[in-house]
């Protein structure tokens, strides 16, 4: 994974990118709907960023965090010093995997990363290679078709889809997915089978870009209910949200 990742720290924390801790607030109840639904108790979290699930996710046995970033990192392990059946390893995972291989985890979490490294097929595979038949592997990443960038497009002020946002690029993202896409990757990286898609979907309704929606928030016009509400819009429009997850299972 060739990424600058104290540039990237620096970067997200900008605050340039505010609207992201909205954004981050919508991705862990979703997460943390997850964990809770298939009753997750051996976490690995790749890459925690300035808030691991940890803080949020208590029935667990056993938790470990895998972050590159030494600023994440240290934050991860004075958050949850008070825990002794937490691990943080900081570390790019890939540097990892013949030392993770050795312990069983139900639930993977990989959460707004895969579309950021610069081989997604390499560095999945290394992934597929910390599951068991039981694991349940959480993938999220932005929509390529995410209603605002449809909107944008069809308004003319994109001239294509799935190309890379000037914010992306900031961030040092590398590839877009659109659900079906994200789907048919995972399944393509095992070989086209030994996969089973067990939920997909996508969450909050974003009209306008980050810059945009913050806006929005700091003028009044958009609040928290309309927040709650753009979230519930995706039971009317399930592909169009601004980030989609898949979970799975694979067969190793």
């Amino acid at each position: 994974m060739q990424r600058d990742i104290d540039k990237y720290t620096q970067d997200y924390l900008a605050n340039s990118y505010d609207f992201e801790n909205i954004m981050v607030s919508f991705r862990r109840k979703k997460v943390l709907n997850f964990l809770g639904y298939y009753k997750a108790k051996n976490i690995l979290e790749i890459g925690c960023g300035s808030d691991s699930i940890a803080n949020y996710y208590k029935k667990f046995e056993s938790f470990c965090i895998v972050e590159p970033s030494k600023i994440f990192a240290e934050k991860a392990q004075k958050d949850l010093s008070r825990f002794e059946n937490i691990r943080v390893i900081n570390d790019f995972v890939e540097s990892k995997l013949v030392e993770l291989r050795t312990q069983r985890f139900d639930f993977i979490i990989l959460s707004s990363l895969l579309h950021e490294v610069v081989n997604p097929e390499a560095f999945l595979k290394d992934i597929f290679s910390l599951c068991n038949p039981d694991t349940l592997l959480h993938i999220n990443v932005p929509n390529a078709y995410s209603f605002h960038l449809l909107w944008a497009y069809q308004s003319g002020m994109i001239s294509t889809l799935c190309d890379l946002t000037h914010t992306a690029r900031n961030l040092q993202q590398h590839t877009t997915f659109s659900l079906t896409s994200l789907a048919d990757f995972i399944v393509k990286v095992n070989g086209g089978g030994g996969v089973t898609i067990m939920d997909k979907g996508s969450y909050f309704i974003k009209p306008f870009n980050h810059k945009k929606m913050q806006e929005c928030m700091q003028n009044g016009i958009i609040d928290e209910s309309l927040l709650i509400g753009l979230d519930k819009m995706t039971e009317y429009l399930p592909d169009f949200g601004a980030e989609i997850f898949v979970n799975c299972k694979v067969c190793v």
